[in-house]
């Protein structure tokens, strides 16, 4: 495909991406597969070797639409099997209640897994991996911008090194608390959701089973994440912020027992592979997705309560759809950066991203709930769910972006 046309402008860039996360690295892959001349921005180098023996402090449920978007652009590859852990089932339940329970299996869909559990640090050496020999792109790193200007013809980024670079687009790809949004003046609405999410890693006495666990109760959702070590989880505790800080001043040992405790003990003894750590979990909606040569994508955009894992893979879907706007533009000999041919990228994004933060506030609020005829309800509707093997299907698809 021919590079995009330059008579509009005289610029350095097609796109300049601020940020050199997971996300931002998979939009510069999608786009260097176009031939646009690329520029990715982050202040903090990718990490790219660390003790055999040690486990990331993060990881990501990586769904099938996800998987495929590697392969496309050769990041998949990159990715050691010891470094990904597919897993085969899904096991929820309600804890304030036996009955109330739902298993997802990847059979019922012929498919071999659900999804891959992977640490962030390897997802982000391996994007990186497959981009940073490509000729049309220039990764400034550590570098960070100092400010913004746009014309009618470009934007420009004035850099922390002095250098100043122009861009027909610039993608807003820079994390929760985006630069690049706040600077270029897009607002955004937050919603605390009153939670902390606590993380870490944890050995298990019996093995996971290939399987992602999640137990709900009134304090919140606890999911215990297959790693590729079958006696080895990460963990995701959500749950408020008050009772967070208390399991926290907890030591090591006392913190673990209460994590079996809660767990019920379903993978036997758990001990404590790594350091907890917790951060606050806020819904976060910017206003508008895009602007003048300027659009936003994963958490710079949207950010949900981690419930259901899906964040990183929103972010990546956001990448897919703004590459495929882009494309549009270039067949046609068009503007890539004008705002009304980024809107249909805006249009199709910010309905999925809102419909997924409703469902997870929808979930939120249901598990919270400690009226008795409540919890009765829900049990009842996990376990009637757990019996209708065609809405188990569709569940599982949508979980897996199909």
């Amino acid at each position: 495909m021919p590079a995009s046309n330059k008579n509009q402008s005289n610029v350095d860039y097609d796109v300049i991406i601020v940020g050199g996360g997971m996300v931002g690295l998979s939009l510069a892959g999608l786009l260097l597969e176009q031939n646009n001349k690329v520029a990715v921005i982050d202040p903090k180098a990718v990490e790219s070797d660390w003790p055999e023996d040690s486990i990331g402090q993060r990881v990501s449920a990586i769904t099938r639409a996800s998987e495929r978007l590697f392969k496309q652009i050769r990041a998949w590859e990159f990715i050691g099997e010891h470094e990904k852990a597919p897993y085969q089932r899904m096991f929820v339940w309600d804890g304030e209640s036996s009955r109330g329970k739902i298993e997802f299996d990847a059979s019922l869909v012929a498919e071999k897994n659900i999804g891959h559990i992977v640490e962030n640090r390897v997802l982000r050496r391996a994007l990186f991996q497959s981009i940073e020999r490509d000729r049309q792109l220039d990764w400034l790193c550590p570098e960070r911008c100092l400010s913004v200007d746009y014309q009618q013809d470009y934007a420009k980024l004035e850099l922390e090194s002095g250098r100043q670079i122009t861009a027909r687009l610039l993608v807003a790809a820079d994390g929760a608390f985006s630069w690049l949004r706040k600077t270029s003046g897009v607002g955004q609405e937050q919603k605390p959701y009153g939670h902390k999410a606590i993380v870490c890693a944890v050995k298990t006495q019996n093995s996971h089973q290939h399987t992602a666990w999640q137990r709900f109760d009134h304090h919140g959702p606890l999911a215990f994440l297959p790693l590729a070590d079958e006696h080895y989880c990460s963990i995701v505790w959500s749950v408020d912020e008050a009772y967070a800080d208390q399991l926290l001043a907890l030591g090591h040992e006392a913190f673990a027992e209460r994590l079996s405790q809660t767990f019920e003990s379903t993978l036997g003894v758990v001990s404590l592979a790594s350091k907890p750590v917790a951060f606050p979990l806020i819904e976060r909606t910017a206003e508008n997705m895009v602007a003048h040569r300027l659009a936003l994508i994963g958490d710079a955009a949207h950010t949900i309560h981690p419930l259901a894992g899906q964040g990183v893979n929103l972010g990546f879907s956001d990448a897919i759809e703004l590459s495929k706007v882009i494309d549009q533009s270039l067949q046609k000999g068009a503007d890539i950066g004008l705002k009304h041919r980024l809107r249909p990228f805006e249009r199709a994004r910010k309905s999925e991203a809102r419909a997924m933060q409703l469902a997870m506030q929808g979930f939120k609020r249901l598990f919270e709930q400690e009226v008795p005829l409540i919890q009765m309800a829900r049990s009842h509707g996990l376990a009637l769910s757990d019996k209708h093997p065609l809405l188990k299907q569709k569940l599982i698809r949508k979980a897996m972006g199909l």
